[in-house]
């Protein structure tokens, strides 16, 4: 008897126990939707105003109608191709559903429908609607660097219907270079060899000015039967893309499901990754997951694969702007280790990308675009030395001992190039300088383009093609020192023992020269100086506490620097970090660009270095406060911006930037 009471008392415990564990989160992308408001309408190819969804690097992208704009149900907006400096939108409704009820010979109206939903979740948008007794869902999803599956699903929920399914729609007359037929397919030729092509199962295809209509074989519907009708839409560059894509495509079109699958399966594997949250991450990923989502999607959206005169897949400043549509050297060494946990080759190529573009001297190019023929690239400049660290963080991702050896001797050249280049006294402090004897481009070359404490450097030539400003960067030593850190880590990996001990050695000779040369005791903070007389430009701007990221100051330094930015005049303003002190006269947040607006790689460095140096409650502190105080950021379907005014704490200049969201995701 006491046997079976003990039994039964602990069966009483186990109950007691389950019902008060935790439930068991799932992670799925349903949980998430419309974390990004990309609903609009569009009725000019050049209108700016409507953000759009795109995924695996194409070069297009979409949005969804708004719930109310009946007119177009059925259909998704656009699509948008960005095209470097002349992106437009080809279509204010390029794919649109229609129904045709062959016993009544007309066409459903179906901007008579009932319970319209338009919703964007990662990797998708989907639009569902009742029309009648049929219950209808498009998705819009892409399945390749070129392709974009659309489909629709329907079902009959009333007596048996003869029904026939298919697609229209139209494109703006004015970027209508010729529409035509081909077979199964229609083609919009954009110019030259680049082309967009919409591909159906089979040649019912009517095309009248700049509109088609395609419907397939009419099927009857018994109740509660479902039909689905996809198409599949691809942007290419050149004769050979144009038939490989549309070959692909019509395997889709034939069975959608494997491809809607594996996009859910994706999507959600990068959420898991996202989510699962770390002890030591300075932003708490359960109570900011939506802008730790926002953030993913931002850099996904910008994702652009291979083409053109851009060799390998890399990720854009902006699609939200033209003149972003390109790769530069700063944005991608940042994007690059944000994006290793949740796409490591994307991660690899970005940084390939850049490498693509190094001179035979070892020099990177600042930035280059899909089409050098419109752009070029800029070899002006390079920008601050932040190459090592990044290949250093993607191969922790992704353990690629490949990847290390191939990059490592495009490394060191690179390095050495800094000192062959940009040390015009060879004293072992480096300037930033440019190749064509121009200031503004030595300026750019740091990344901080009119920034207040380049307005008297003059530049000088070091030799035919290297040219310098006269005074030697705190934050580009620092670098420097944090890269020869890193170049050690990574000769050591590769068994390089003689390199290793080469590249600890000048990190620590270097760390001591900033140290002495560039720390002021009499305020506690770090400056550039004045090459020649060695005297320290007295202007407080980030670049005084890259020596706290790159872990060159000493304690006692860092206890001050930390003072100066808690300082609610200086650096602690009601959106923390502005990049130029707010108490300084220059102080112009509003068309300051880098004279007074916060950029949040520099806020990043800022409260990486705090934690760097035991200032963890700080640093907590101040991350929280930055996402929470800037406007649209944190809770709110509003896009991420290029900056933000330190005082209003609204978002500044271009929207949906890439390198905010990845120094966000890295705080997760």
């Amino acid at each position: 008897m006491k046997k079976l009471l003990s039994v039964f008392v602990l069966a009483l415990i186990l109950v007691a126990c389950q019902k008060h564990q935790p439930k068991q989160v799932v992670i799925d992308r349903s949980n998430y939707p419309n974390v990004l408001n990309l609903a609009g309408s569009i009725k000019l190819p050049q209108e700016d105003n409507v953000a759009s969804f795109s995924d695996k690097g194409t070069w297009h992208s979409f949005s969804l109608i708004e719930d109310d704009n009946l007119e177009k149900v059925g259909s998704f907006v656009g699509p948008y191709l960005m095209r470097q400096q002349r992106s437009f939108w080809l279509s204010p409704s390029l794919i649109g559903l229609q129904i045709k009820d062959v016993q009544a010979d007309k066409f459903i109206d179906l901007s008579a429908s009932k319970k319209v939903q338009n919703t964007f979740y990662p990797g998708i948008l989907q639009q569902s609607f009742s029309i009648g007794e049929l219950e209808i869902s498009l998705s819009l999803l892409n399945t390749n660097e070129r392709t974009t599956i659309v489909t629709a699903d329907i079902i009959n929920n009333g007596e048996t219907k003869e029904l026939q399914f298919g697609w229209k729609g139209e494109v703006f007359a004015v970027m209508n270079n010729g529409m035509s037929q081909h077979d199964n397919r229609v083609l919009i030729n954009i110019q030259d060899e680049e082309n967009a092509q919409l591909i159906f199962k089979d040649s019912n295809i009517t095309l009248t000015d700049s509109c088609y209509s395609y419907l397939e074989a009419a099927v009857s519907m018994k109740p509660k039967q479902k039909a689905t009708v996809t198409t599949a839409f691809t942007y290419t560059f050149n004769q050979e893309e144009l038939d490989q894509y549309a070959a692909e495509a019509l395997k889709t079109i034939d069975n959608v499901n494997p491809a809607i699958e594996q996009n859910e399966q994706r999507w959600n594997a990068y959420l898991k990754t996202l989510l699962k949250g770390s002890d030591k991450a300075l932003l708490d990923v359960n109570k900011y997951d939506k802008l730790a989502v926002k953030s993913l999607l931002t850099l996904m959206h910008n994702w652009r694969s291979a083409a053109g005169d851009i060799y390998h897949q890399g990720i854009v400043p902006s699609y939200a702007a033209s003149y972003f549509q390109g790769l530069w050297a700063w944005d991608s060494w940042k994007h690059a280790v944000a994006i290793a946990p949740f796409e490591g080759e994307l991660a690899k190529d970005q940084i390939r990308a850049m490498y693509d573009y190094q001179n035979e001297e070892g020099m990177i190019a600042d930035c280059f675009f899909r089409d050098l023929d419109i752009e070029g690239v800029n070899w002006r400049n390079t920008k601050a030395p932040l190459s090592a660290w990044c290949i250093y963080e993607v191969y922790e991702q992704t353990q690629d001992l490949e990847f290390l050896k191939e990059l490592y001797p495009k490394l060191l050249k690179y390095h050495e190039w800094w000192y062959i280049n940009r040390d015009h006294d060879q004293n072992g402090l480096c300037e930033y300088g440019s190749t064509d004897g121009t200031r503004i481009a030595a300026a750019w070359e740091s990344g901080m383009d009119n920034a207040v404490r380049f307005d008297d450097a003059i530049i000088m030539e070091n030799k035919p093609g290297a040219f310098s400003l006269n005074q030697e960067s705190v934050d580009l030593n620092a670098y420097l020192a944090q890269e020869k850190r890193y170049i050690q880590q990574i000769a050591g990996i590769l068994k390089d023992d003689e390199t290793a001990e080469k590249y600890a050695r000048e990190a620590e000779q270097l760390n001591n020269q900033i140290q002495e040369v560039m720390y002021c005791s009499e305020d506690g903070f770090y400056y550039d100086v004045e090459m020649k007389s060695q005297e320290k430009i007295r202007i407080q701007g980030p670049e005084g506490w890259a020596p706290l990221y790159n872990k060159v100051a000493t304690s006692e330094q860092a206890q001050q620097i930390k003072e100066v930015i808690m300082d609610k005049e200086r650096f602690n303003t009601p959106m923390p970090f502005p990049t130029l002190s707010a108490a300084h006269e220059k102080f112009n947040p509003e068309k300051g660009y880098w004279r007074g607006p916060v950029w949040l790689d520099q806020a990043y460095f800022a409260i990486v270095g705090l934690n760097n140096y035991g200032f963890e409650a700080e640093a907590r502190q101040m991350a929280q406060k930055m996402v929470e105080s800037a406007k649209g950021l944190a809770f709110t379907q509003e896009p991420i911006r290029e900056n933000y005014h330190p005082i209003t704490k609204e978002g500044l200049n271009a929207e949906h930037f890439s390198w905010s969201a990845a120094h966000i995701l890295m705080l997760f």
